[in-house]
């Protein structure tokens, strides 16, 4: 989603390290004054950077990391190393390195930030003309390479930022092409982006999320879920909104929103996407064919089950068969396994909507290292801690 123009919704402050330590030289502010462009950003009068800078901050803090980290590698699983009176003592996680040779590493402790993955409607298969927003500008660049002035039908399907960041990108970039934006709902939602609303946050709000029960959780999710699920921030309603009236006054009408519409199937034939739009009010379906069908339908940030499979036995669930996960971002285990695995992004069912955001990723991170080092915070009493455990991060 890294379109031209587009910027952060999080103010930069909130990045890798400062609201832990401000004075850290991996800091968005130090990345400014490495590239000798903190004045200039300033005069810009902004919290929010691009996202095209804001990932090249990433990049350039992770390039200083390198001494420290193996990129490249794909995690297989992870395998529970008993003791002889059955304690689980360790782990080994496998995985392929770089030259694609497997490899297993042994660790006191895993970090698991398996990122979202992408939520498609049953039966949807990815490919040249069906795409994820995950994947648009790779998706997309093969209909700038056959003429940006083609007479394309598109097809964005979605009711959030990323679809109507795409709306709005295929707008601009394909002139003569027919887009239409299919969305449940009657009309695209405002974000909440309301200070109140956002203190949801906040490290604090975190705490008192956890200690909630389960149904107030669901309460609190349901309540604030504008504030980062399927709504849309005011200018770009608005720029979508005068996009549609231009066209009117031009007696145009190549840009379309399809309200009560739900995906119903998608397959690719004869090189063209071949969609099922349903009405769920009447439930009258349609199949159209699309040059291309982008779905902007979001993420699973759910557990990392794959990854997870071998130790499932040791894992401990609610009634609900969430894991369990502590404050610390570690998940509850059975008595007699000592390590720790530690859960980022998977967690929103028992952390809130922090969990898949970058909000307090600085905050998560000293709590989990706080937990390994310390190991006498947050500690089941199941498990006798050590000072000498390490930790293993795997992020897919």
């Amino acid at each position: 989603m890294l379109l031209d123009g587009t910027r952060m919704q999080i103010a930069f402050l909130k990045d890798l390290v400062t609201p832990q330590e401000p004075t850290s030289p991996y800091s968005f502010t130090n990345y400014l004054v490495a590239h000798n462009r903190l004045e200039q950003f300033l005069s810009l009068g902004t919290l929010h950077p691009t996202r095209l800078e804001y990932a090249d901050y990433f990049a350039w803090a992770a390039a200083q990391l390198e001494h420290h980290v193996t990129y490249g590698t794909t995690a297989e699983g992870i395998r529970p190393v008993p003791a002889a009176d059955g304690t689980i003592t360790h782990l080994e996680i496998d995985h392929h390195d770089p030259a694609n040779r497997l490899r297993t590493t042994a660790a006191d402790h895993v970090s698991l930030a398996p990122g979202g993955r992408p939520l498609l409607p049953p039966g949807t298969t990815l490919d040249h003309a069906v795409f994820h927003s995950s994947t648009f500008l790779s998706g997309i660049r093969p209909f700038h390479e056959r003429g940006r002035h083609r007479p394309y039908r598109l097809l964005v399907v979605g009711a959030g930022q990323s679809a109507a960041e795409i709306f709005r990108y295929l707008a601009r970039e394909f002139p003569t092409a027919t887009i239409t934006l299919a969305h449940r709902g009657f009309a695209l939602v405002p974000a909440n982006n309301s200070a109140l609303a956002n203190a949801i946050y906040d490290p604090e709000a975190v705490d008192l999320f956890h200690a909630a029960d389960a149904p107030r959780r669901r309460g609190i999710l349901t309540e604030l879920r504008t504030t980062n699920y399927g709504a849309v921030d005011d200018k770009d309603i608005q720029a979508i909104a005068e996009l549609l009236y231009a066209q009117r006054v031009r007696g145009d009408a190549r840009l379309k929103l399809s309200r009560f519409t739900e995906l119903a199937a998608c397959r690719t034939t004869d090189a063209l996407a071949h969609v099922t739009l349903r009405d769920p009010l009447t439930g009258q379906s349609l199949t159209d064919r699309y040059d291309a069908a982008v779905l902007a339908t979001g993420f699973d940030h759910r557990e990392a089950a794959d990854l997870l499979t071998g130790l499932e036995p040791h894992l401990v669930r609610d009634p609900d068969g969430e894991l369990i996960v502590r404050r610390d971002y570690s998940v509850q285990t059975t008595p007699g396994f000592r390590p720790r695995v530690f859960l980022h992004g998977a967690a929103e069912h028992t952390h809130g909507p922090t969990s898949p955001v970058l909000s307090v990723l600085a905050h998560r991170a000293a709590r989990i290292l706080d937990t390994v080092f310390d190991p006498q915070q947050d500690k089941p009493a199941d498990q006798p801690a050590t000072l000498s455990d390490s930790l293993v991060g795997v992020d897919q």
